[in-house]
């Protein structure tokens, strides 16, 4: 796998740059400074998604991937949103069955978008 040295080489790891930039107004700078945060928020939240799960709190679960469908829209990993739009309406709907089939899908989805961006970070210094 090409290493992500700049924002461009976001889109090789599934990323929609060109979305991302314009959903912080057209400014790089910024969405640079969302992809951190977005780094740091990562971080925090797979660790108590994964415990959400675990626990069977599901309410909170769903919460929470109201909030990644958001967040992960909003740096253009659309990939994620969408699977984590999918386990927010599951919750909704009860559906215990497809929450089971893709949790770990939608973990993994989200550990790759935290390496991907820490990766970013720790290249751009």
């Amino acid at each position: 796998m090409e290493p992500v040295r700049t924002i461009d080489d976001l889109e090789n790891r599934g990323f929609d740059v060109e979305e991302g930039i314009a959903m912080c107004a057209g400014d790089e700078e910024i969405y640079l400074e969302v992809l951190d945060a977005a780094l740091e928020e990562g971080r925090e939240k797979l660790p108590l998604i994964r415990e959400c799960y675990e626990k069977k709190e599901f309410e909170r679960y769903g919460i929470e991937m109201h909030g990644l469908k958001n967040a992960m829209k909003s740096i253009g990993a659309n990939r994620l949103s969408e699977a984590a739009k999918e386990q927010e309406f599951a919750v909704k709907e009860n559906n215990l069955q497809l929450i089971d089939e893709k949790v770990e899908d939608v973990l993994a989805q989200y550990q790759s978008v935290v390496d991907t961006l820490a990766e970013l970070m720790e290249n751009l210094g």
